[in-house]
């Protein structure tokens, strides 16, 4: 489904200087999106990333990610594609913007606007589980570099509007398939299983607490009709 807007800049904010001084500084833009799971019970989360004139560059783009506690770099993948895990009840941030590891502001510079879309992934195909509601609170965040012989940086960060108007949406779910990705690791772990079934039990325990909550939801629809 539709989230919001992106733009991620590395760039000259003027062409020129002009008459204003120091109008002609360089900003480092991105696009920070936190994602809240109300839910009790883990999600595993695909961010979509389009983009055509021009297209996304992902060797100019890294992706940061902190659902633990702790910043974990990574890229999209070809598709343009970022997914992740959330925990039950958990609040992570994520952050896509230019490679500011690899990039030289002084000569390199990032252009790219485009749209996000947003899906739960699901692991088993289970029809009736089509959308989940999760809390999504997307931002543009900037830094004005300062000018060679300068040391003065000043930010901004700017609100962007989600697709609905809303924080609190209703995730379309895309069947994938397979154990899935890693989820941020928690307090409490899960005792060692023979044979590596540890993954395999996890994943069925998330399984039947969604199933449980569709249950549940679907109860609550047939008592509201009668």
């Amino acid at each position: 489904m539709l989230l919001s807007t992106f733009e991620l800049l590395l760039k000259d904010i003027t062409p020129a200087e002009g008459n204003i001084s120091n109008s002609n500084r360089k900003i480092l833009q991105g696009y920070f999106l936190t994602v809240s799971n109300p839910n009790n019970f883990d999600v595993l989360l695909r961010l979509k990333f389009n983009a055509t004139t021009p297209a996304l560059d992902t060797s100019n783009l890294i992706v940061i990610r902190d659902t633990g506690g702790s910043n974990d770099f990574g890229t999209l993948d070809a598709d343009n594609c970022y997914d992740f895990g959330l925990r039950a009840n958990d609040t992570g941030l994520i952050i896509l913007q230019p490679d500011i590891l690899t990039l030289n502001p002084n000569v390199d510079t990032v252009e790219f606007r485009g749209y996000v879309e947003v899906f739960v992934r699901q692991r088993f195909p289970f029809p009736a589980l089509l959308n989940r509601q999760l809390l999504f609170t997307p931002e543009h965040r900037g830094t004005f570099l300062p000018n060679a012989g300068e040391t003065e940086f000043d930010q901004l960060f700017t609100a962007v509007p989600t697709s609905t108007g809303a924080s609190l949406m209703e995730v379309d779910s895309i069947f994938t398939g397979g154990i899935g990705i890693p989820l941020p690791a928690t307090p409490t772990t899960t005792p060692a299983l023979p044979n590596g079934t540890g993954a395999d039990v996890e994943s069925l325990q998330q399984a039947l607490a969604i199933m449980s909550q569709s249950v549940n939801d679907l109860s609550q629809q047939v008592n509201g009709v009668n």
